[in-house]
C-alpha cells in the first residue's frame, strides 16, 4: 500500500514539474502529427514534412491568402526552393521552403525580427492543414 501512494505522490510531482514541456508538446502535437521532425533554432521554427515542395508551397500560398490576418507580399518558387513573405499585425513574416527529396520538403519560419515561436507554430499547423 505505501508503495502505491509513494508512486502515486511521485508521478504527481514529475507531472506538475513537466506542465511547461507537456504545454509545447501539445502546441507542437499537430505539426509533428504530419510526420516530420520540428525544432526551434535561432528564432527560426523548422518543420520537415513528407511531401514534395510543389504541395507545401501551395499550402502556404493558401493559407495566407486565407487568413484574414496575413497580407501576403511577396512569393518565388524555384526548382528545389521557395520563399514566401507576408505581413501578420504588423511584424514581417517569412517562410523558406526547401526540397529535401522528391517527398520531403523542410519548411523554415520565421516572424517578426527575432522570431515568435507561438505564430510560427500556429502558422506550420495552418500550412500542414492545408497540404493535399
Amino acid at each position: 500500500m505505501f508503495k502505491k501512494a509513494h508512486f502515486i505522490i511521485l508521478s504527481v510531482i514529475m507531472l506538475i514539474s513537466l506542465n511547461s514541456c507537456v504545454a509545447t508538446a501539445i502546441l507542437i502535437g499537430a505539426a509533428v502529427v504530419a510526420g516530420g521532425a520540428v525544432y526551434y533554432v535561432n528564432g527560426d521554427y523548422i518543420i520537415e514534412v513528407p511531401k514534395d515542395i510543389r504541395s507545401v508551397y501551395n499550402a502556404t500560398i493558401k493559407t495566407m491568402q486565407m487568413d484574414k490576418q496575413f497580407s501576403l507580399l511577396s512569393q518565388s518558387y524555384k526548382d528545389k526552393t521557395a520563399e514566401v513573405k507576408a505581413s501578420q499585425n504588423g511584424n514581417d513574416v517569412t517562410i523558406n521552403l526547401t526540397s529535401l527529396s522528391s517527398h520531403s520538403t523542410e519548411i523554415k519560419i520565421r516572424v517578426g525580427t527575432l522570431g515568435d515561436e507561438k505564430d510560427s507554430i500556429n502558422i506550420a499547423n495552418a500550412v500542414t492543414k492545408n497540404i493535399t
